[in-house]
């Protein structure tokens, strides 16, 4: 009765978003009081909330404020639709936020894949505080109640949670047939009974069966549910407080994704990159962890990949910048730039927008980078 409870209350908050989003969709980004769509913009510093976060201006940080007005424009003009929310934090102070289409600082948004990188940091944790012994755990391990069938291929029994954790574990998930495992009780059972395709360790693939696998895992590891788990151990000591998952069939939370908070909070499991794992002097992931899960592991397409961190590299003024990435669909980006100090968040419309990666690199590139003050990248 109560994973029914929590479905409906589930389906409730996604049928209700799904109206809400369908009647944004037809609007301009922005409307003036008169109904017209606005153009103009004037930069105002974010105000300060109950959140933990400090708030700066872009002119206290050296940020180029004409470069951002200009972007401002562009969005508000229409060059780069669907685009919900952008917000800066340099130096660990919000310096700019800004939300179109009638979405707002308190409205929560769909994460995406975004919500990979949230799983990296929960079982940071969990192998931090001991529920799981390390990366080099096999995978079956902790899957004890699983029955392995006759035909059963041995080389599962090899898959390493380093494996799972980089997309490197060679289980196949293509295919229509196989997204149909999302929506029964015996999602578990399915994904590990899914065939082997290559030897595990030695290409990457992407897909969300593997993340998904560590709910379970935190949940029989730590005793708790993995919403319990995120509350406890990282969402609290965050103040995040506003957030809905997507809860499987079985009742369960799904740590593949599927994912709304708010773009303020998105920005906090970045910062934690930035600041060595500590949030208010508290230390909440240890700096072991996020060297280890923002390492290069395996090339992936332009990328390297980490543990459910995108790698990449970005250029200002001729000079190269690594950065750290939390990718969702549809345009959904937390960049970690080290060099920079900065963090830049970007959220739009998720669904029917395969522009919208392309989208927020582009303004990443053609105006975020070079708002920032060249002092800082030497």
């Amino acid at each position: 009765m109560s994973c029914l409870i929590r479905l409906i209350k589930h389906f409730s908050i996604v049928i209700l978003l799904f109206f809400f989003l369908s009647a944004c969709t037809h609007l301009p980004p922005r409307v003036n009081r008169d109904g017209t769509p606005q153009r103009e913009y004037s930069y105002q510093p974010p105000i300060k909330i109950d959140d933990g976060w400090q708030i700066s201006s872009l002119a206290k940080e050296g940020v180029d404020e004409g470069i951002i007005n200009d972007l401002m424009r562009a969005v508000l003009t229409g060059k780069y639709p669907n685009v919900r929310s952008i917000l800066l934090v340099k130096n660990g102070n919000i310096i700019l936020e800004e939300y179109f289409y009638h979405y707002h600082r308190y409205v929560i948004q769909d994460f995406r894949s975004g919500g990979k990188s949230v799983t990296s940091e929960l079982v940071g944790i969990a192998i931090d505080k001991g529920f799981i012994k390390g990366v080099n755990e096999k995978l079956f391990d902790y899957f004890p109640e699983f029955e392995k069938g006759t035909d059963w291929d041995k080389r599962k029994d090899e898959i390493l949670l380093h494996h799972v954790l980089n997309m490197t574990w060679g289980i196949d998930q293509s295919g229509p047939a196989n997204h149909a495992i999302w929506y029964t009780e015996n999602w578990i059972t399915d994904i590990l009974n899914l065939p082997l395709v290559r030897e595990p360790g030695t290409q990457f693939e992407y897909h969300s069966a593997a993340p998904a696998l560590f709910g379970p895992i935190i949940e029989h590891t730590s005793g708790i549910s993995v919403s319990e788990f995120a509350r406890k151990y990282l969402f609290e000591p965050l103040n995040i407080s506003h957030y809905q998952w997507y809860i499987f069939p079985d009742g369960s939370e799904m740590t593949a994704g599927a994912l709304w908070m708010r773009p303020r909070d998105m920005a906090k499991f970045g910062y934690l990159i930035l600041s060595g794992g500590q949030w208010h002097g508290k230390q909440i992931l240890s700096e072991e962890w996020i060297n280890k899960s923002t390492s290069a592991h395996i090339s992936a397409g332009g990328y390297d990949y980490g543990y459910y961190w995108w790698l990449g590299k970005l250029n200002k003024e001729n000079e190269i910048i690594e950065s750290i990435m939390a990718s969702g669909y549809g345009g959904q980006r937390v960049y970690v730039i080290p060099k920079l100090n900065l963090l830049a968040v970007f959220t739009s419309q998720p669904d029917d927008n395969p522009k919208g990666h392309t989208r927020i690199a582009q303004i990443l590139t053609d105006f975020v980078l070079p708002a920032m003050p060249v002092a800082d990248s030497q």
